[in-house]
């Protein structure tokens, strides 16, 4: 069945009630039965039941709730047991400007890069409490943190993600001396969204770019009221307000924050993951199992109250396993419906000659901003960039670095991706505040990674 154009209507069904209703479930769920009354007419339901259930069995959503729910689990346990806490009360005497603060949290975005779910996890559960102190505004870290994940791990060539596009590459014949990991070594430094988005975030955090957009509106109101995440932008409908943590340390004269608490399962999850070929799941699994030894040696909970504290855990990541499930549905339903094919036969024709990398990421960006796939729309289009890139006799390794490019762009800002979910929930802000806050710094590095891969492609 060809529906043409009308493949783009459930997106823009998406984009429509989340800017007008700022409700992620059901503007998702809205969109899903869009795509199922397109496919089925009047027997849309059968259709919109088949593609959840099909959703479910691809993988990625069970892949979601399960690193999600660990994720959870080694959260609560590490607040339970006061660790988050007293790492933020340590951290404070070196975080103790504004400016110092955002700077401790991109330099820890650059030092977890195995994933980019770990680092939204890691670094907003670390840093929050701290930035908090400083009245700096969840939207904004949530830019900060979220926009040095995908950009990050990109560069890093030994990340989830440089192991995935490694194989990509390889698997297309994208390779250097029969290498496609050697290959994507070689397309680092071509990675010019990743760079350039790194260095916006350097500017922003020094002042040289002003915030922009309901970040500027958030940091006036969290500098006059301390209020750095109001009930409409929380995730739970309820304000966050700054603590005062020399009040703090003063209540608690004598008592000596310990760091290692919670450096110490930090430390034990990147090692791990690194250790077991990039296994995060392993990782977290046995920073629970440090954390939870850790209560017990020190008399902090009983092995009930670990329990407890674990499923209070799982259970604060239900709301946002939901989301992904619905989004993976969508996922599903834009499959069925052919919108890939729809945008990748408009596109084709102007893929071509030196301006290939910059067409491939301008395109290609946008494609995965609005239609959300990341790593399979890289799928799609590697099977017509490098062929076309052969065939006019363009080095492959420019266009396919654009095309990674394209897909950390749409991680860092599509609404339902995976991405945004994660890090809106580990600042515990709604996902369309999440996307406002880091999308007017994504629009300048897009602008100016386009600008860059022209004039690599020219020369």
């Amino acid at each position: 069945m060809e529906l043409g154009i009308l493949t783009l209507l459930p997106m823009v069904v998406l984009f429509v009630l989340i800017f007008t209703t700022k409700r992620m479930l059901l503007s998702v769920t809205a969109a899903t039965m869009t795509g199922s009354v397109l496919l089925g007419g009047f027997g849309f339901m059968n259709i919109w039941l088949e593609k959840v259930q099909g959703a479910f069995m691809g993988g990625t959503v069970g892949y979601c709730y399960l690193l999600l729910a660990l994720f959870g689990m080694l959260i609560s346990l590490l607040d339970a047991s006061g660790a988050v806490t007293e790492f933020a009360m340590w951290l404070s005497k070196f975080a103790n400007t504004k400016r110092k603060a955002l700077f401790i949290t991109y330099i820890l975005g650059w030092l977890i890069f195995v994933d980019d779910y770990l680092n939204n996890m890691a670094i907003a559960t670390a840093m929050k409490k701290v930035c908090d102190s400083h009245r700096i505004p969840r939207t904004f870290l949530g830019y900060i943190i979220n926009s040095t994940a995908a950009p990050v791990c990109i560069i890093v060539p030994i990340s989830t993600w440089a192991v995935f596009y490694s194989g990509l590459y390889e698997d297309f014949g994208v390779t250097v001396n029969g290498s496609g990991t050697a290959a994507y070594f070689a397309s680092v430094p071509y990675m010019f969204f990743a760079w350039i988005a790194l260095i916006v975030m350097v500017l922003v955090i020094l002042g040289v770019i002003p915030e922009i957009g309901i970040t500027r509106k958030h940091a006036q109101l969290a500098k006059e009221t301390g209020i750095v995440c109001t009930a409409e932008v929380s995730l739970d409908g309820k304000e966050i307000v700054a603590p005062d943590f020399e009040a703090i340390m003063k209540e608690n004269t004598g008592l000596k924050a310990q760091p290692w608490n919670f450096l110490l399962p930090l430390a034990v999850l990147i090692v791990i993951t690194l250790t077991s070929d990039v296994n995060v799941m392993l990782g977290c699994g046995a920073a629970i199992a440090v954390t939870a030894v850790l209560m017990l040696i020190q008399k902090k909970s009983t092995i009930t109250g670990i329990l407890d504290s674990a499923y209070q855990g799982v259970l604060s990541m239900v709301s946002i396993c939901i989301i992904i499930a619905m989004t993976m549905t969508l996922v599903e339903v834009n499959t069925a419906t052919g919108m890939a094919d729809f945008v990748v036969n408009a596109l084709a024709p102007y893929l071509n000659g030196a301006f290939l990398p910059a067409l491939v990421f301008g395109f290609c960006a946008v494609y995965s901003y609005f239609g959300g796939g990341f790593w399979d729309m890289a799928m799609i289009f590697m099977g017509i960039v490098v062929p076309l890139a052969n065939g006019l006799g363009v080095d492959p390794i420019l266009p396919c670095a654009a095309l990674v490019c394209a897909s950390a762009a749409g991680s860092t800002t599509y609404v339902c991706g995976d991405a945004i979910m994660v890090s809106s929930r580990a600042m515990d802000i709604k996902p369309y505040y999440q996307m406002m806050g880091t999308l007017p710094y994504a629009v300048i590095s897009y602008v100016l990674s386009v600008v860059a891969f022209l004039i690599v492609g020219l020369i």
